[in-house]
């Protein structure tokens, strides 16, 4: 295993698999990387990458994108990637989410998260740059990734005005209920498309707790292994509250990097790549790759840190 300065293990690997998406969401980060990039890892790499760092602890894999069901060959990429010991989940937007879903459970896909904002067709027009139309398919795609038995989580961005309402959690709760998911309420970040909406429609997680539990919501328990995140329960559902900006108990619980569409290692979505793993992976290098790697672990530091006023104590 691999741990950082700050006592902190490598388990978790976000993976950009390709640099395109289909939807325009007004505060779309792009996974803090460059869209347009160009190259891409293959199948096969990325297979041989998780039979590298496997062996060094990291056993959870995210495969991200862009939007990673634009790539023709995703459904080969989980098959490459899986095996004993290791999971494999997915970030999606769910256009396409029903017609892969029984082949990606199928090649090894046990998670996946669904980009599900509102529950508000003309909303989520609006939050994703898409037709309302579009909801439907995001909807069915859900539903076939419950029937083919994956996990579903339910992704919703915290945004003013338009899901950070009584109204509009009670609805989502009411979605992920009927279908036996979960969902995750995330902070609004100030990163890529996300900068230039932050200070309008910023909605504060802790604010958005608080109005949950007013609702009945109570603490279930907090993902010790995934930055601190506290989860409550409301009417049988889980509720993932991801309050990452200017938050060190969210940093101190990090266990994860971020691996860019192009190959390059990123230790955190607000910094720059520390590594480029493209040739080495490309190469079939693993003592290169392990290398680079512990490079990247040595150099990763907590965004925001905590800050300790001994001026009390003196």
């Amino acid at each position: 295993m691999l741990v950082d300065r700050y006592g902190r293990p490598f388990l978790k690997l976000r993976v950009a698999v390709n640099d395109v998406c289909n939807f325009s969401c007004i505060f779309c980060h792009f996974e803090g990387q460059l869209r347009g990039v160009g190259r891409l890892l293959n199948a096969d790499d990325y297979g041989f990458l998780v039979d590298v760092l496997s062996k060094v602890g990291v056993r959870d894999y995210k495969l991200t994108g862009g939007e990673p069901l634009l790539r023709s060959d995703i459904v080969d990429i989980v098959r490459k990637m899986n095996r004993d010991g290791v999971e494999i989940s997915m970030t999606t937007n769910g256009f396409r989410l029903a017609e892969l879903a029984e082949d990606l459970a199928a090649a090894g896909l046990r998670r996946v998260n669904v980009s599900v904002h509102t529950t508000d067709p003309e909303k989520f027009s609006k939050v994703a740059g898409v037709p309302k139309e579009w909801f439907r398919r995001v909807l069915d795609g859900v539903h076939a990734a419950v029937k083919a038995g994956m996990k579903v989580k339910l992704n919703a961005v915290l945004l003013k005005g338009i899901n950070d309402d009584r109204e509009s959690l009670r609805s989502l709760v009411k979605l992920a209920a009927s279908i036996g998911a979960s969902i995750q309420l995330i902070e609004l970040m100030p990163v890529g498309l996300g900068s230039r909406v932050f200070g309008d429609l910023r909605a504060s997680a802790d604010e958005v707790a608080e109005l949950l539990e007013g609702m009945g919501a109570r603490p279930a328990y907090t993902r010790k292994d995934l930055h601190n995140r506290p989860i409550l329960r409301l009417a049988g559902v889980d509720v993932e509250i991801v309050k990452n900006w200017n938050n060190p108990y969210f940093c101190a619980g990090c266990t994860t990097m971020r691996l860019t569409s192009d190959g390059k290692l990123k230790p955190c979505l607000y910094r720059e790549p520390v590594v480029d793993l493209y040739g080495p992976i490309k190469e079939r290098d693993a003592k290169r790759v392990y290398e680079a790697v512990s490079r990247a672990v040595y150099v990763r530091e907590p965004t925001f840190k905590l800050k300790i006023d001994y001026s009390s104590s003196l």
